[in-house]
């Protein structure tokens, strides 16, 4: 008799032994793959986060390497001048005084020549010359206005500005030279088409100076310069000064190291390599309480970063003409703990006592060499990349174990179906064996005369 169902002929729950048997073998290797998942992935993050630290690190060092002279400019009185220095000025205090400011020539037209705006300005030609600029020529047309002529010169690009002034007189044109210095005069000649049009009103004749054309005069160090602009930018070099006003006295310019930008750098390293130090401390604790390591406790990478940063933060720098050659001889020192503590004192003694170009160089040297150390811990070729990688390749061997044991779970239960229907069918017939002999038994008159 054909069985349809596993266990229908033996009567027991076959599908249930087939399922525990295959849970007996696929449980603990599972639970196995998932810890060791886990705790991969677990070290991947953790990787992760210290190469963020170990960037961040990289980026202060970076600063440091890379660290380029600065000056800083200041002036006694704020109102005289801004002083900006470029690194290359010579360090050390000079006088200014600014007897005059730079300004462009101003001119408008006569009081009471124009009622408004919208007063005629009269026909012809009005030629424009600023300095030694080429002149141009703006063509009036009969029945122009005031504001008509303004908008006319300001598109005519003539080195002038022109604007409408209403001063109680009427309206006034006003024009101011774009450019200031003695040589930018403003040159206006008016032709008049037909003659008696009432153009000549604006030619240069009639025109009323309101601001002369004035070049700036200060004097540094007792010797006078003039510009034409209110900007010194050739007179010391290494300096730009911007003269904002007259002074009665001279005012000091005082010019210097910006030792602040380098002291804030080492600050910013500091700060970043005791995060660092703090993050691999978290990453390899291990609680004697709690019998609990962290996820890369004993971890040699760790170990091996620790000590290479190590090394190149003790390795002295080569700077034939300082006294000064480690990073802890310019204040930066090493606590019990690992991290590291920056004395500003001891810093600027070293500075007074090899010059601040002497030190620059030794923090040059020492976070270039730095540098190069933690660039190899990080990137797709670095240390901490290359730990990755063998990570990422313990996670695919996983898989691939998952995967085959998926394979040999299949084929045992198709081995164990197998052996459990065969078996079901062998006690399926057997019970119809008994079942027939007793049938046949109970048949037999010996059977009968004993019933």
């Amino acid at each position: 008799m054909a069985i349809s169902s596993l266990g229908v002929g033996s009567g027991l729950d076959l599908n249930q032994i087939v399922g525990d048997l295959l849970n007996s073998e696929r449980v603990p290797k599972e639970e196995r793959f998932n810890k060791r998942e886990e705790r991969i992935e677990a070290q991947i993050s953790a990787y992760g986060g210290l190469s963020s630290g170990i960037e961040q690190l990289n980026g202060a060092l970076k600063e440091l390497s890379g660290f380029e002279l600065s000056q800083s400019a200041s002036v006694s009185d704020s109102s005289v001048a801004e002083v900006t220095a470029d690194g290359t000025a010579a360090n050390g205090n000079f006088s200014l005084q600014v007897n005059q400011l730079a300004q462009a020539q101003s001119l408008a037209s006569a009081p009471g020549d124009f009622v408004d705006s919208d007063a005629e300005v009269g026909a012809g030609q009005l030629e424009i010359q600023v300095g030694d600029r080429s002149a141009v020529t703006i063509n009036v047309e009969e029945g122009q206005t005031l504001r008509d002529l303004r908008n006319s010169i300001n598109e005519s690009e003539a080195g002038v500005t022109a604007s409408i002034v209403n001063d109680g007189n009427g309206a006034r044109l006003v024009l101011n030279a774009n450019e200031t210095g003695a040589d930018n005069t403003i040159s206006v000649s008016a032709t008049e088409d037909p003659a008696g049009s009432g153009l000549s009103r604006l030619d240069g004749n009639n025109l009323v100076e309101t601001r002369a054309a004035q070049d700036a005069e200060a004097v540094v160090d007792g010797l006078t310069v003039t510009s034409s602009s209110n900007t010194l930018d050739d007179t010391i070099e290494g300096l730009n000064i911007e003269l904002t006003g007259t002074s009665a006295s001279p005012a000091t310019v005082s010019v210097s190291e910006d030792q602040g930008e380098l002291r804030d750098a080492l600050q910013a390293f500091v700060d970043q390599y005791n995060s660092l130090v703090g993050q691999t401390r978290e990453l390899t604790a291990f609680d004697p309480e709690e019998d609990e390591s962290s996820v890369l406790t004993g971890d040699s990478t760790v170990r091996g970063i620790r000590s290479r940063l190590g090394d190149a933060l003790m390795n002295p720098a080569d700077v034939p003409d300082a006294n000064v050659q480690t990073f802890a001889e310019l204040g930066i020192v090493s606590n019990r703990d690992g991290t590291l503590t920056f004395d500003t004192g001891r810093f600027n003694q070293a500075v007074d006592n090899n010059g601040f170009e002497n030190v620059s160089e030794v923090v040059r040297e020492i976070g270039g060499r730095m540098e190069e150390v933690t660039s190899s811990f990080v990137g797709p070729d670095g240390l901490i990349g290359t730990r990755t990688d063998g990570l990422r390749n313990d996670l695919e061997r996983i898989n691939q174990q998952r995967e085959n044991l998926d394979t040999r779970l299949e084929r045992m239960e198709e081995r164990l179906v197998g052996q459990f229907s065969r078996m079901d069918s062998a006690v399926a017939q057997m019970q119809n064996t008994g079942d027939y002999l007793t049938g046949q038994l109970a048949n037999m008159p010996l059977a009968q005369n004993n019933s």
